[in-house]
């Protein structure tokens, strides 16, 4: 879509959300005469400004979506300067012109998307998932949950299963792109206030694991660049995931594409079950979750990977997955006290499964 694109909420008019439902024809010629705009909730979209907005038309009956999402440019300066690191913004916006329209799993429906390269900026209007309700990262995923979200996983990885157009989208990084090898010494940075925060709960050995993986972690990324590469979601845990309440099929979706890249798939497949599962849950049914994913990945039409194989690039993604929550970490409010619950869950169960797999033995 070429039309311009309003950088700031105050620059949104009823005549420019007209202008972009009209031409995804979904309001024919009825027109939206206002809105009104709710931000989320505290702590949702920390890269993004993001608003629900109800709207008004001229036709009532139009059959347009009467709650859309909006994501602007944050107007944070720190998230603005991670942006500029990582290119969030580009990634998502490239995910949803390019990825999405030929992925089958679910993302929120794109109405517009848009991104300025020069000044960095974003907007984008997607579809309110109501009345599909997000996952509790806190609480953890239930197992039918869990199960659930492997297969829409594995239909992402399989439509992009070692495709060769990806290396032509030049905004789609690698895992072991130099922005993504910046997070070696930002770990580094961010590791002495995680042995703080968790304090005795971090036992002796796994301090002096997290020690040896400062040094290796760039090491480890060209490693799992190595297996057979894909698109993979980057952030794929339960806070980004939306569900039915009658586990319906076509009632799950994920959001929150801004880390979108190439690497092999079980990098999101050991993000999930180690930072979204109770431990105990995992444990118990950690093989039979691996085995499912790896079924759904063949009914996609990879047929050259043995489970085997998959299941030691997932140990060497469960060590890597380590950094994210130290880094997390490093940036904490410790005022926000649902934020301090979530990692030191996050951290409980990355350890044990980090102990578990003696995952630390990838490391060199």
């Amino acid at each position: 879509m070429t039309l311009a694109f309003p950088r700031t909420l105050e620059a949104v008019t009823p005549q420019w959300l007209t202008e972009v439902l009209q031409a995804d024809g979904v309001i024919g010629d009825a027109v939206v005469i206002a809105f009104d705009g709710k931000p989320l909730g505290a702590g949702a979209g920390f890269q993004s400004s993001m608003q629900r907005l109800t709207l008004t038309y001229s036709n009532p009956t139009c059959g347009g979506p009467t709650k859309l999402i909006i994501k602007l440019t944050s107007l944070d300066p720190g998230s603005r300067q991670i942006d500029e690191a990582f290119n969030f913004y580009e990634k998502e916006v490239g995910f949803y012109q390019s990825i999405a329209p030929s992925t089958p799993i679910r993302a929120p429906k794109a109405y517009f998307s848009g991104y300025d390269p020069g000044l960095r900026e974003y907007t984008l209007l997607l579809e309110d998932l109501t009345p599909l309700r997000v996952a509790d990262q806190l609480d953890g995923l239930t197992l039918a949950q869990t199960q659930q979200a492997l297969r829409s996983l594995a239909g992402l990885h399989g439509r992009w299963w070692r495709d060769p157009v990806l290396p032509d989208m030049p905004w789609l990084i690698s895992l072991n792109s130099p922005q993504m090898k910046a997070l070696e010494p930002i770990y580094q940075q961010c590791w002495p206030a995680t042995v703080a925060f968790l304090g005795d709960a971090m036992s002796p050995p796994m301090r002096a694991l997290g020690d040896r993986f400062a040094t290796q972690i760039g090491t480890l990324q060209d490693r799992v660049m190595q297996q057979p590469c894909t698109v993979v979601h980057g952030d794929y845990r339960a806070d980004n995931i939306f569900f039915s309440d009658d586990g319906a099929s076509n009632g799950f979706a994920v959001a929150d594409w801004q880390i979108v890249m190439q690497a092999g798939g079980a990098l999101d497949v050991a993000y999930l079950l180690t930072g979204s599962l109770d431990r105990e849950l995992r444990r118990t049914h950690e093989t039979d979750l691996l085995r499912g994913y790896h079924d759904a990945l063949k009914s996609h039409g990879v047929d050259d990977y043995a489970f085997e194989v998959f299941r030691e690039d997932y140990r060497a993604c469960v060590m890597l997955t380590w950094r994210w929550p130290v880094i997390a970490i490093g940036a904490l409010d410790h005022a926000n006290e649902r934020g301090v619950a979530l990692f030191r869950a996050w951290t409980d169960r990355a350890m044990a499964a980090i102990v578990d797999l003696d995952a630390g033995g990838v490391l060199l």
